[in-house]
């Protein structure tokens, strides 16, 4: 993967991981911040492996 997209994913993965965890963090009874952590590691690893299943697009088509 290359760095742009790499970036592109990692910057991705932030605003999902913001997204679904909102609400969860307030206060004293809220997630733990390794809460946060485990939820944005599995976006990321989710959206890398995406990202790499999807055609290079230098190729040429099939037809």
């Amino acid at each position: 993967m290359s760095r742009e997209s790499d970036w592109a994913v990692f910057e991705k993965a932030c605003e999902i991981t913001a997204s679904a965890v909102r609400g969860t963090m307030n206060g004293s009874d809220g997630q733990q911040p390794s809460f946060v952590a485990d939820v944005f590691r599995s976006i990321h690893e989710a959206l890398k492996a995406a990202a790499d299943e999807m055609p290079n697009k230098d190729a040429k088509a099939g037809f």
